[in-house]
């Protein structure tokens, strides 16, 4: 029977036992327990072979990818490259990234070799015959699905988004698109600062808002026998009508042309628009009419995509140029000797271009970059990669790609389509199996290749990847840490605790014995 003190002893060992397990990191992407993979021996875009074990006693980051994907894999890409530019300089060294592709038909050594200079990257990226890829897709848990790649693939050019965006690139050079879609609100906003007319407006979390006043007059009256109207012009049947929708949910420029008008006026007293042109007319109380051309320059792109994406900046204005100062409360100026440059895509050469016109100057803009100006052009991601996520689709459990025919749901980690059917998602209980085709997933494996976190999708954050990324590291003992996350200080400290313990436990032994001999 064991005594009080011996019972103390040994709680006290398995305490410090428990001591010597380092902490389990909590990771922002779902964590995996599973076993090693294998070695894989593929060709990289240089035609050399690349094996797993060519990176051993580093953190490998790994993902599936296909050089003719629209939208998914140039995501990624970026991402990845965001993440290799913006872990911190103790554990770059540390990191090795793989990307595999799940094409091989298509992907050759030579279409990679494109793809990566394409997206400014220069990690292997590997493929090989089917056998040998489908034992390394199988090894991961990875289901190639070959249908959804054939119903979408496509020519590769980057620029898969129809409206213009802007990319931010910050001073750790993580980069991040901001797509930007105007509608009737940000347009009659623009014109109106343009134009020095002045707007009297509500704002409702749920219905948007209601303009009462333009120009000084208010017309919303109690009994609200008179208001603005909104008004579109259809160029089919060559009138003009009013509006089925508010004026946040009109967009734009598929109502290129829109017209304010009292509710008591009659809509004649509305000019037909410029031909060819965006406007906005306004039609005064007295029936007279102003018309003001949408001319979108830089600086409205540039704020309307900071402002959607809920970002924080500040500028300053004179007579002759507006400087953006700050975005997300990161400023070079005089602090840092640095200032943010605007650049342009150029579609013709497929680069970069620095812009030193203040951006109002510049009129119609494509795609925009605001980024340090001493980021080296190719270090800016090229552009058009956003993907618009879509309506709540696919039984609330994805969102559908393609159309006619061939669309289809992207379900969601844990659904799938069932038998009859594509455009429906229902549970599945396969456990850490990972379908391809746009959407993929994307693994940090430790040194001893075992997948520790995968990030499903394209909608990650780089940021939390780069905090799972530095957490396997710091497990794995590869950087020095705070003392209390030292594998070493917790071992001695267990050590000196179980060597007390057994002291304590040997005394009572020997105090027995003692007993006994008397």
């Amino acid at each position: 029977m064991m005594t009080r003190r011996s019972i103390l002893a040994t709680l006290l060992v398995m305490m410090f036992l428990t001591s010597m397990i380092p902490s389990t990191y909590a990771y922002k992407g779902y964590q995996l327990s599973r076993g090693p993979v294998e070695d894989f021996s593929l060709l990289d875009q240089d035609g050399e072979i690349v094996n797993l074990s060519d990176s051993r006693g580093d953190v490998v980051i790994v993902a599936f990818i296909f050089t003719r994907c629209p939208d998914v894999c140039p995501i990624i890409t970026q991402l990845l490259r965001s993440v290799e530019l913006g872990l911190g300089e103790d554990y770059q060294e540390h990191v090795s990234i793989i990307s595999i592709t799940v094409d091989p038909d298509h992907d050759t050594q030579e279409r990679l070799k494109d793809y990566t200079e394409l997206h400014n990257v220069d990690w292997p990226h590997l493929t090989g015959d089917i056998a040998q890829l489908e034992k390394a897709w199988a090894s991961f848990g990875i289901v190639v699905q070959k249908n959804v790649i054939e119903a979408h693939v496509g020519d590769i050019n980057g620029h898969q988004a129809e409206d213009p965006t802007v990319i931010v690139v910050n001073k750790s050079g993580i980069s991040q698109e901001l797509m930007y879609t105007p509608n009737a609100w940000t347009v009659t906003n623009m014109v109106a600062e343009a134009s020095n007319w002045t707007i009297n407006a509500t704002s409702d979390p749920q219905y948007g808002h209601n303009i009462i006043g333009l120009n000084g007059v208010d017309l919303i009256w109690e009994d609200c026998s008179c208001y603005w109207r909104l008004m579109t012009y259809n160029s089919s049947s060559e009138m003009w009508e009013e509006s089925q929708f508010g004026v946040d949910s009109l967009e734009y420029p598929e109502s290129k042309n829109i017209a304010y008008i009292p509710s008591t006026s009659d809509i004649s007293h509305i000019p037909i628009p410029p031909n060819n042109a965006s406007s906005v007319t306004l039609v005064n109380s007295d029936n007279s009419t102003e018309t003001q051309l949408v001319n979108l320059t830089a600086w409205n792109l540039t704020r309307g995509a900071i402002e959607s994406e809920g970002l924080n900046f500040s500028y300053t204005k004179d007579s002759n140029e507006l400087i953006l100062e700050s975005i997300s409360n990161e400023s070079g100026l005089d602090e840092d000797n640095w200032f943010w440059q605007l650049h342009e895509w150029d579609e013709n050469s497929s680069s970069w271009n620095d812009i030193y016109l203040s951006p109002d100057m510049v009129q119609n803009p494509g795609y925009l970059a605001w980024a340090p100006n001493n980021t080296l052009d190719s270090e800016i991601p090229i552009p058009g990669i956003f993907v618009e996520e879509a309506e709540e689709v696919c039984d609330g459990h994805g969102w559908e790609m393609g159309s006619g025919s061939s669309k289809h749901c992207m379900c969601d980690e844990g659904y799938e389509w069932p038998e009859e059917t594509m455009l429906s998602c229902i549970p599945v209980d396969v456990e850490e199996e990972y379908n391809v085709g746009h959407s993929t997933t994307t693994f940090i494996l430790d040194t001893q290749r075992k997948p520790v976190v995968a990030w499903t999708g394209d909608s990650w954050n780089a940021q939390e990847f780069i905090s799972d990324v530095e957490s396997v590291i710091e497990s794995e003992g590869l950087v020095d840490t705070d003392s209390s996350k030292i594998p070493g200080f917790m071992i001695l400290s267990g050590v000196v605790a179980i060597s007390l313990a057994a002291i304590m436990i040997n005394s009572k032994k020997g105090l027995k014995r003692d007993k006994s001999i008397k």
